[in-house]
């Protein structure tokens, strides 16, 4: 769990991309992106897998 907060936090938080995708198109596009395109996101799916 610490290392999906650590990756958040030293990634996610002040992502570029997902900033951007939130003010020019939507809040779900940059989750979407996030969670289907950024390897980072595919990282932490991959740990949250690892908890189940």
């Amino acid at each position: 769990m610490t290392s999906i907060d650590r990756l958040s936090e030293q990634y996610c938080d002040q992502c570029l991309i997902k900033t951007h995708l939130r003010k020019v198109r939507s809040k779900t596009q940059a989750h979407h992106f996030c969670i289907n395109e950024c390897s980072i996101g595919k990282q932490i799916q991959q740990l949250g897998k690892a908890l189940q």
